[in-house]
């Protein structure tokens, strides 16, 4: 389901003040402006899994097996592996520090970061569950997003083009002129569409005794600015 979301910026600009080239005749200028509302097709979730030892070597074991129980689960429920990354090992060491006094060696630290990428997002609960059953507290974020993100950007440009022609032809026509010739426009790839983020803690109630993730619109948005001389 999406909804269209159109708006138009002031239509009259002299040439000092606006970046577009503009004839020395009369000429209109337009904006049109797009927007398109979609919702979420898949999830990407960034967890972290850490381990705090007293020697490096038995940290990164104990990551090391908590990655693998959590691949395992994965797979059961159907995830794919090419659908997981898998993260680099870092391990440092890890301090305490008191207000007064020198640092305090707590033990070394071992991290991998996992990246796991949802297309079902009806699982997502089961998913997180999985994460937290293997002792992986750390989950960074939740981002939504579209699998045809590319498809909707371009349905939103061809919307901005058609808001600013047919602006431009209804002004033409209530100024009594004919809408000329393009004579210049101006377009910037509009900035990547990021879909929002929410935290694990955002959750609503379902019928069930399960819990339902709250998963609002993405946006993408466009628009272009045109040029056009006046008969």
């Amino acid at each position: 389901m999406r909804s269209f979301k159109l708006a138009l910026l002031p239509l009259l600009f002299s040439s000092a003040g606006f970046a577009i080239s503009v004839p020395d005749a009369p000429h209109l200028v337009t904006q049109g402006e797009a927007e398109i509302k979609v919702a979420p097709d898949m999830a990407t979730l960034s967890v972290a899994v850490t381990a705090v030892k007293e020697d490096s070597r038995t940290a990164k074991e104990e990551v090391d097996t908590k990655v693998a129980a959590l691949f395992s689960g994965l797979s059961a429920l159907g995830i794919n592996k090419e659908d997981v990354d898998g993260g680099n090992l870092v391990t440092r060491p890890d301090y305490h520090y008191p207000r007064e006094g020198k640092p305090e060696l707590n033990g070394y630290l071992a991290e991998r970061n996992i990246t796991i990428r949802l297309y079902q997002l009806e699982h997502l609960s089961q998913v997180l569950d999985l994460v937290l059953e293997h002792g992986v507290q750390n989950i960074q974020q939740i981002t939504y997003g579209s699998r045809d993100a590319k498809g909707y950007q371009q349905q939103a440009r061809a919307a901005a083009i058609e808001h600013a022609k047919a602006i431009a032809t209804e002004l033409a026509a209530g100024f009594d002129h004919e809408l000329g010739d393009v004579y210049a426009i101006e377009y910037q790839n509009p900035s990547p569409s990021l879909p929002r983020h929410y935290g694990v803690a955002k959750m609503a109630m379902a019928d069930s005794a399960d819990t339902s993730y709250v998963q609002n619109e993405i946006h993408f948005k466009d628009n272009v600015q045109v040029v056009f001389q006046l008969n």
